[in-house]
C-alpha cells in the first residue's frame, strides 16, 4: 500500500482545501531538491572536515615522531655522557693506583740505594778512581743543541 500525503492550504479563515495534484508534485519535487542540496552540502562539509582531520592527524603524527626522535637522541647523549664519566673515573682510579705504586717504588729504590755504598762498590770492587785534571776535556759549544763526535776522545 502506498503512502499518500495530502497537503492543505488555507485561504482566509475558511476550511482547508486540498492542493491540486500538480502543485503537490511540484512541492514534493522542491522538497526533494532541497533535501538533496542539503545532503550534498552536508557531505561536502563532512568531506572538508575529514580532510582537515586527516591533515591534523598527519601533523600530530609527524610532531610525535619528531618529539620521539628528539627524546631518543637526548637519551642516547645522556647514555654516552654516563659511559664517558664512568670511563674517566676508572681511568682516574688507575692513574692514582699507578702514581701510588710509582711513589712506593721510588721510595723503595731511594731507601735501598745508599750513595756511600755505591761509591764504595765503584772504587773498591770495580777499581774506579776520580778523574785527574789532565783527563778532563772541555768543549765549547755554539748555540746548537747537539755536538757530533768524529774521532775517538784521547
Amino acid at each position: 500500500m502506498a503512502l499518500v500525503r495530502t497537503y492543505y492550504y488555507e485561504e482566509g479563515n475558511t476550511a482547508k482545501n486540498l492542493l491540486p495534484e500538480r502543485e503537490w508534485r511540484e512541492l514534493e519535487e522542491k522538497r526533494r531538491e532541497e533535501e538533496k542540496r542539503r545532503r550534498r552540502a552536508r557531505q561536502r562539509k563532512q568531506a572538508r572536515a575529514m580532510r582537515r582531520n586527516r591533515l591534523h592527524t598527519i601533523y600530530l603524527t609527524l610532531g610525535c615522531m619528531v618529539l620521539g626522535a628528539f627524546f631518543m637522541g637526548y637519551l642516547h647523549l645522556q647514555n654516552e655522557i654516563n659511559t664517558s664519566m664512568s670511563n674517566i673515573s676508572s681511568i682516574e682510579e688507575q692513574t692514582s693506583e699507578l702514581k701510588s705504586a710509582n711513589q712506593a717504588t721510588e721510595n723503595r729504590i731511594n731507601s735501598e740505594a745508599n750513595l756511600q755504598a755505591v761509591k764504595d762498590a765503584a772504587m773498591n770492587r770495580l777499581g774506579m778512581v776520580y778523574a785527574n785534571s789532565g783527563q778532563i776535556v772541555y768543549y765549547s759549544m755554539d748555540n746548537d743543541d747537539y755536538m757530533s763526535q768524529y774521532n775517538e776522545i784521547p
